[in-house]
């Protein structure tokens, strides 16, 4: 009591908590009057991930410097607060946090009940967004990947497969459910999930903007808390890291060069517009144009009355 929270969360996520305060909290956003009183910073709310550092204690030994500093992650859900008291009405912030732990109690679990999480990435693959319930399952705290490849937590043996299934979904625009493939926990083990994809396909230049994927979780990894220290558990030979390599590149390039399915129906009506096109111009050029002289008109010289003039005119 009386330390700076800030002090106990893990030095990684400092940004991302004061962020998290100065842009979802500090700034009420207040649209109208009449929705002014929803908006009071005391309705303010928001949540996070990070990790909390565990108590260093001298229960074992004297020096708590040399013992090693463990954090644990927490789901952290901020609201201001106005408290009355001596010195007036002052803002607290409070904070709930609930700790998470690995979903997994065996090696190789099966769930009982189906659970999946959602992630997007870019046509590059960088990764935009995963959300908070992926946490327990692959032990990646959200700011750790988001903006890294996200084809790098795929098993580099599944990702010929997995190279199939891009294009359909590029031409699709969407896959229903995929095969089962091996996904890495931050633990260094593979976890088993199935996905369903959405692409995103920009209307303007119908190319893919992002991809969207729910998966599901099928079986956990051998070693089940995914929150322990990254074990290198694939050994790969550099031909197979290359040729990991060349698959990825690959997706990247499915992603950003093959026509999507609004392209390919846009390419198919211009072809048509052009066929069209040529078909109109061969008929007018094979219509032989007349001899002058069939197009010289005789004019009469004729007195005529302001009446047939005037018809003249109009008829011409």
């Amino acid at each position: 009591v009386g330390r700076s929270f800030i002090d106990f969360v893990h030095p990684r996520d400092r940004n991302t908590f004061a962020s998290q305060i100065t842009s979802g909290l500090a700034v009420p956003k207040v649209i109208s009057l009449t929705e002014e009183k929803d908006h009071t910073i005391e309705n303010q709310g928001s949540t996070m991930v990070c990790r909390i550092r565990r108590y260093r204690g001298l229960s074992c030994g004297f020096g708590v410097k040399n013992t090693t500093t463990a954090y644990l992650p927490f789901l952290l859900k901020f609201r201001f607060k106005n408290i009355n008291d001596d010195k007036g009405t002052v803002i607290y912030l409070v904070i709930q946090a609930v700790p998470f732990f690995s979903a997994f109690k065996t090696s190789n679990e099966v769930l009982a009940k189906t659970v999946s999480f959602v992630m997007r990435h870019s046509a590059d693959g960088n990764l935009e967004y995963i959300d908070t319930e992926s946490v327990p399952y692959l032990g990646y705290l959200p700011q750790d990947i988001t903006n890294r490849d996200a084809l790098l937590l795929y098993h580099p043996g599944d990702l010929g497969y997995l190279q199939e299934v891009y294009k359909s979904l590029v031409k699709e625009g969407n896959v229903t459910r995929s095969k089962t493939y091996r996904m890495v926990t931050q633990n260094g083990h593979f976890l088993k999930v199935e996905t369903e994809w959405s692409a995103f396909i920009n209307p303007w230049s119908k190319k893919l903007e992002f991809v969207t994927g729910k998966y599901y979780i099928i079986e956990g990894p051998a070693n089940p808390d995914v929150f322990q220290h990254p074990e290198n558990v694939l050994k790969l030979t550099e031909e197979q890291k290359n040729q990991a390599k060349i698959y990825r590149d690959g997706i990247v390039r499915i992603m950003k060069e093959v026509l999507t399915k609004p392209a390919e129906i846009a390419k198919l009506q211009m072809s048509k517009r052009c066929q069209d096109l040529a078909l109109f111009m061969e008929i007018l050029m094979e219509k032989q144009p007349k001899a002058v002289d069939e197009l010289r008109v005789e004019i009469q010289d004729a007195d005529h009355s302001y009446y047939e003039r005037d018809s003249v005119i109009l008829g011409g």
